[in-house]
């Protein structure tokens, strides 16, 4: 399954494409292979499928997937991106940047079939970035 979604950046509306062209993309763009994204498995004590080491992906490496995904749309119809890698790097806010690489990881768990709530775990368990406040429990 080819996973696609629109986002808006540097106010335009973007569409981003997961496919086998996304991750031949990231490693030409990277000189690095997709292998970067995968962490390391292992077991626990009692036997339980548990992350021994994460991914080594660093948001460089995200960025660089999200723009391969962006290239994968629009190549795929034979037209340009609306939006450059420099656009992304330099003229995108800290919000537009943060729904691109939510999107990203969002498209590329669908391309894998990875369960929504495997997502929602990992999710749960990612330290608080600047800026979000945990939620305190009510009286």
């Amino acid at each position: 399954m080819t996973s696609e979604k629109t986002i808006n950046i540097c106010g335009k509306d973007v569409k981003m494409r997961y496919c086998a062209a996304t991750e031949t993309g990231y490693e030409q763009l990277s000189g690095k292979s997709v292998a970067t994204f995968i962490p390391t498995f292992g077991k626990n004590e009692q036997g339980e499928d548990i992350i021994v080491r994460p991914a080594e992906a660093t948001t460089h490496d995200y960025l660089m997937l999200a723009v391969a995904a962006i290239v994968a749309a629009y190549s795929r119809n034979g037209e340009e991106p609306p939006v450059s890698t420099e656009d992304i790097l330099y003229e995108a806010t800290a919000e537009e940047t943060k729904t691109l690489l939510e999107t990203i990881v969002e498209l590329r768990s669908d391309w894998y079939g990875v369960p929504k709530v495997v997502m929602d775990a990992d999710n749960a368990q990612k330290p608080k970035t600047d800026g979000e406040e945990e939620e305190q429990p009510k009286n």
